[in-house]
């Protein structure tokens, strides 16, 4: 008997060892569930790595696009192009997906292609996205309608590089991002050494590269009155530049986006403070 039980044990043993060895290996949405996971904790580069193995085994999961193309217009302040094309992804594999739709508006309101965000944009809204709404209801009140449109400038036929990633050309650890206290439209001091940086690469190392200067908020206060702020935080960085390093205004590009897209939660007052910023980013050099 006490052997006839010892042999039961031993091919329990094997049978969950064989079965261990023989395990499913990760699914799409098991990748997809480790992304969010990086997603929640902001870390976006191992994000991207998990939803783009979700992608590969499963190229039809519209949300595994529609988070990767998030992480970019996060993480990669010049992967527009791979987080619209995400988001365009997204959008056909499930039309009314106004996420989607919002959050590639958000993307070429950022790279000036004004009239595909506004496109986008009430896209989104009219199926039911609230963010879109009042997206649509700042623009309006800014009036931004009332003064000729500022287009970015388009690529040249000769072999210019549309878009780069400013921070490759300053020193290790330094991001093209400044920030501002609450209210205000004036540039912290810590946010002077980024700048000079900056304003060096583009007199010295880039001397005809063409940037865009984007002014963001915390959630505090009328969306009309967060636009309007915004665009003043990303013009004090635009006259910074031109004054103390004489780049000439018209390479220096300004937009507000207002509190449409916030780097950390509006929770917080930690949250809030890393949201009261202007960011940098290439257009052509």
């Amino acid at each position: 008997m006490k052997k006839t039980y010892g042999c039961l044990v031993i091919l329990l043993v094997l049978l969950l060892s064989w079965q261990t060895g023989f395990a499913a290996p990760f699914s799409s949405r098991d990748f997809f569930r480790k992304g969010v996971a990086y997603e929640n904790q902001k870390a976006y580069g191992e994000a991207i790595d998990m939803f783009t193995e979700a992608i590969r085994l499963d190229p039809t999961y519209a949300d595994a696009y529609l988070h990767r193309g998030k992480a970019y217009r996060i993480y990669e302040i010049s992967a527009t192009r791979e987080a619209i094309d995400d988001f365009s992804s997204a959008i056909a594999l499930l039309p009314k997906n106004a996420e989607a739709y919002y959050e590639r508006g958000l993307v070429n309101a950022f790279v000036i292609n004004n009239e595909a965000a506004k496109s986008d944009m009430i896209t989104a809204a009219g199926l039911g996205h609230e963010d879109a709404r009042q997206w649509l209801m700042a623009l309006n009140d800014r009036k931004v309608d009332a003064p000729p449109p500022v287009v970015a400038p388009k690529a040249e036929p000769t072999g210019q590089q549309q878009g780069f990633e400013l921070a490759d050309y300053l020193p290790g650890g330094v991001r093209p991002i400044v920030y501002f206290d609450f209210d205000r439209a004036v540039i912290k001091p810590e946010g002077f050494p980024v700048l000079d940086e900056i304003g060096g690469v583009l007199r010295q190392r880039m001397p005809t590269a063409v940037i865009l200067v984007v002014g963001h908020t915390d959630n505090i206060g009328t969306k009309g009155y967060n636009a309007e702020l915004s665009l003043r935080r990303a013009e004090a960085v635009r006259d910074y530049l031109t004054v103390k390093h004489g780049i000439d205004a018209a390479r220096i590009l300004a937009e507000g986006y207002g509190e449409m897209a916030p780097e950390d939660t509006n929770e917080t007052e930690s949250g809030r403070a890393r949201n009261r910023r202007a960011v940098m980013a290439g257009i052509h050099e």
